[in-house]
């Protein structure tokens, strides 16, 4: 009913499949700290997180989002980096995001989003993240634990 609501509230045409989706999504994201979803440019991925977000506002859930596109920006500002002269690590965009999800309460909960291409070359950086593990280890050496109320959206 809440997607529903959703949907008139934003000017969406209500699509059967589409509220299925968002119900498939919510389940996922209940059972896998990642959850990838694949279509083409412009067939309502980002629609489908959206709405599943307000749904869950409604129903007094709240869910942070973080939003980043991973190739549109070079892996040290992504993951961070080691200042070669001083030594002194910097935060990236997925680190700073990283620290700032784990800080909040268990009632909270945390979409990481990386809207965009999965590439080769950071997806790896989260391979630890996204096992059983749910731990990300920065280049720095630093460990972030993730809590079950964190998920990463592809």
């Amino acid at each position: 009913q809440a997607l529903l609501e959703t949907c008139q509230e934003m000017n969406l045409e209500v699509i059967e499949s589409q509220i299925r989706k968002a119900l498939e999504l919510h389940e996922q994201l209940q059972q896998r700290m990642g959850v990838v979803l694949v279509g083409p440019s412009g067939s309502g991925k980002s629609i489908v997180w959206r709405i599943l977000r307000s749904a869950l506002a409604k129903c007094k859930q709240t869910v942070k989002q973080y939003t980043m596109n991973p190739k549109a920006m070079p892996r040290t500002q992504l993951l961070g980096h080691i200042d070669m002269d001083t030594r002194e690590w910097s935060d990236g965009v997925l680190t700073n995001s990283a620290r700032q999800v784990v800080r909040e309460t268990i009632d909270v909960h945390s979409w990481i989003i990386c809207d965009g291409d999965i590439d080769p070359e950071w997806i790896e950086s989260l391979n630890s993240v996204l096992d059983d593990n749910r731990l990300l280890t920065m280049p720095s050496g630093e460990r972030i634990q993730f809590g079950p109320n964190i998920n990463f959206i592809f």
